[in-house]
């Protein structure tokens, strides 16, 4: 990084070993970076340096750790079309794969070497020592930079070198998982300040504030555009160049005890958000949409959730499988096995496909948009690159300090969990004939709650289910609302809740599958809980209009979609201030004539967040504004004008005795007071800026026939002020 000791600047493996003597782990990986260029001899053999292959496009690099491996995998035919073999001195680290284009880097996350493989060679062409543990690396749109989190350093770098470009710059840390926006501009969340720091071309923008100071911030690009979760507040942050939209979510965001989970890329618009107990929001940033789904697996970890097309894909780390929700069908469909119980899931989004590995299994999966799952065998070797001398793996790399060979949780938060054996059993029903219960979805707007829900299909043997019932979180009966009666093997009916505040409080509900018991008495199966405010976020104003006035502006505009919309108004130029309007039109005073173009945007908000701005400028240039007046009261002598608005500036012309003539009035400005020398009556301190033969001069008010003239006053609004 800029002015660092980087190995990359000395010359050589030898310069190398010089600069990374001076600690023990260090040097190790020095002795690593030295080996580099061995690798590709000792893999491959003598002669095939020169040999180049063509990956498919749609496709994806996948960690394959057992055999010291990362191979690349075709997406629509299912099958491994290229390997190539990591550093020796990786083996047993956790790597993380980065990849964008014909970009592909490998991180290892517990020394913070970053090495480059060339996917027309299938090998490793550059390593460098880029950071320390917990280093982010990141690439897209042609940019690459490194994030030391711990340092809180930002340095792009040359995605084939991978030397450091320009100079770095030190953000408050620790620093949150950053992003590559669509525009190739990379997000960096700076918890401790609550903003988010963008930079372009490697320079440090304006910082956005996402939350409070020592806020928890999550941050996702979905569809291209930044999404700042804060979990602290309970509020999403969708980050336009437009502007702005913030996004009041379910109360239950902020109770989860390690912060929120959200995947670092989501395909389309629609963000998942994991919370406290499993509870699973989606997040529509288009329309500024929160729905809840109820998500009932006691006592499991659980990675960040993913979306793709209309399906969820929750990983279940205790079970090594796939939670799926269709958003469509409103229901769980079977779940996926990616792992063995206790196994690494790691999940990507790229090529609109989803891909699933466990680094250290032999299978690997990838989804399409409609669900097909096509199951990769990532230990093939009829594919070019084979590993024919496989690296044996040691039974302790390193000591235990920081290798994982073995495989396990991994990284990503949740209790720990033993690599093998079967996944917890979910509790036992109080009553073992109880129906399973429904699963239902919950979303706000116009000032009611809507629960849709789907029943679970019930085995032989239970007591039927005689209709289904809306509980609140203490499991009674909720008010307002009516029981949806059981249909057949038909989706159940929809409860809404109506009558509700459009504010910040979050609704919760349950649906519960009435039933005779056992006991003759009716029982309830209650769902898990959902939850949702009574409106959604509004969208922006229409047609926004601005007409400049003294010292002020006209505003107009078309209403914003919503519930219960209210406008925060704000300007900046000359001066700033912010107001509000529950209409669609407002008047804002005390602006500062004659300065640069005033900046006004217009935002609506309600109890679920704000809208994003729409913006207009005005120029207050009293100049575009003039009007003609006559002359008068100079019967008696000439009359002097002067180059500014006081009786000591220089003279500059006169009006001859007896003038009456038009003259154009530019505007009007307090200063010393002026009183005639013929009639004592007349007095004012008021002095006009006037165009008079072509040049612009002021005079005494006392002399121009402008309303309030005689009366020594400002005749605003009809002539503006001068500043």
């Amino acid at each position: 990084m800029g002015g660092d000791r980087s190995p990359a600047r000395d010359a050589g493996p030898r310069g190398v070993l010089r600069y990374f003597r001076r600690d023990r782990l260090t040097g190790q990986l020095a002795i690593g970076l030295a080996g580099v260029l061995c690798v590709s001899a000792l893999v491959y053999g003598v002669g095939t340096a020169s040999a180049r292959y063509r990956l498919a496009d749609v496709g994806a690099w996948l960690g394959a750790s057992a055999k010291g491996l990362v191979v690349h995998a075709n997406g629509l035919a299912g099958k491994v079309d290229g390997k190539a073999a990591v550093v020796p001195q990786m083996r047993g680290h956790h790597i993380k794969i980065v990849q964008d284009g014909t970009t592909v880097l490998l991180v290892d996350t517990d020394t913070g070497v970053v090495s480059r493989i060339d996917p027309s060679q299938l090998k490793i062409t550059t390593s460098r020592a880029a950071g320390g543990p917990a280093l982010q690396v990141l690439a897209g749109s042609g940019a690459a930079y490194t994030i030391d989190s711990v340092k809180g350093l930002v340095q792009r770098i040359d995605p084939v070198s991978l030397a450091p470009v320009g100079p770095s710059a030190t953000l408050t840390a620790p620093l949150g998982q950053a992003g590559i926006d669509a525009g190739g501009n990379l997000w960096v969340p700076v918890p401790q300040n609550g903003q988010v720091v963008p930079f372009q071309n490697g320079r440090q923008g304006t910082p956005v504030t996402a939350g409070r100071a020592g806020d928890r911030l999550a941050l996702t690009i979905a569809a291209g555009t930044p999404v700042i979760v804060d979990g602290t507040s309970a509020t999403a942050l969708v980050v336009r160049p437009e502007g702005a939209q913030r996004v009041t979510l379910p109360a239950q965001v902020s109770k989860a005890a390690d912060g929120v989970r959200v995947p670092p890329v989501a395909d389309g618009r629609t963000v998942p958000i994991l919370g406290a107990g499993g509870s699973l929001y989606l997040l529509d940033t288009g329309t500024g949409r929160v729905e809840s789904v109820a998500l009932r697996v006691p006592h499991h970890a659980f990675e960040a959730p993913h979306v793709l097309g209309p399906r969820v894909y929750l990983p279940d780390r205790t079970a090594g499988r796939l939670l799926v929700f269709n958003t469509d069908r409103g229901a769980w469909e079977a779940p996926i096995t990616a792992t063995r119980p206790g196994g690494t899931i790691e999940v990507i989004t790229r090529d609109h496909m989803l891909w699933v590995n466990d680094p250290t299994g032999a299978t690997a999966l990838a989804l399409d948009p409609n669900g097909a799952i096509k199951r990769i065998q990532k230990y093939d070797d009829h594919v070019p690159g084979s590993n024919r001398w496989p690296i044996p793996v040691r039974a302790d790399p390193g000591n235990g300090n920081g290798n994982r060979n073995a495989g396990g949780p991994g990284h990503g938060g949740g209790d720990p969990v033993p690599p093998t054996g079967r996944p917890p059993k979910p509790p036992a029903k109080q009553d073992p004939t109880a129906p399973d219960p429904p699963t239902p979805l919950a979303s706000g707007d116009n000032g009611s709650i809507r629960v849709r829900f789907t029943p679970a299909p019930q085995p032989q043997g239970v007591y039927p289910v005689t209709r289904f019932v809306l509980l609140d979180a203490n499991d009674q009966p909720a008010k307002g609302a009516t029981p949806a009666q059981f249909a057949g093997d038909s989706p159940g009916g929809t409860f809404t809740v109506s009558g509700l505040t459009c504010d910040a409080r979050t609704y919760e509900y349950k649906v519960a599958a009435q039933y005779r018991g056992r006991n003759g008495k009716t029982a309830y199966s209650p769902s898990g809980v959902v939850g949702a405010t009574a409106c959604q976020a509004p969208g922006p104003p229409t047609a926004l209009t601005a007409t400049g006035l003294n010292h002020g502006a006209k505003l107009t505009w078309g209403k914003a979609a919503g519930y219960a919309v209210t406008y925060k108004i704000a300007w900046s130029g000359g001066s700033t201030g912010s107001t509000k309007a529950t209409g669609t039109s407002k008047t804002i005073t005390g602006l500062t004539n004659g300065t640069t173009p005033i900046t006004i945007t217009v935002t609506a908000y309600n109890g679920a967040g704000d809208s994003t701005p729409a913006n207009a400028s005005v120029t207050l240039d009293p100049a575009q504004h003039p009007n003609s007046y006559n002359g008068h009261h100079n019967e008696n002598t000439n009359t002097w004008l002067h180059t500014g608005p006081s009786s000591t500036s220089a003279h500059d012309g006169q009006f001859p005795k007896g003038f009456v003539g038009s003259v154009t009035v530019i505007c009007q400005q307090m200063g010393d007071q002026i009183v005639d020398a013929n009639d004592s009556s007349l007095k004012s301190s008021v002095w006009d800026k006037i165009n008079y033969g072509g040049r612009e001069r002021w005079v005494s008010d006392l002399y121009v026939t402008t309303p309030n003239s005689d009366a020594g006053t400002l005749s605003a609004p009809t002539v503006w002020g001068c500043s």
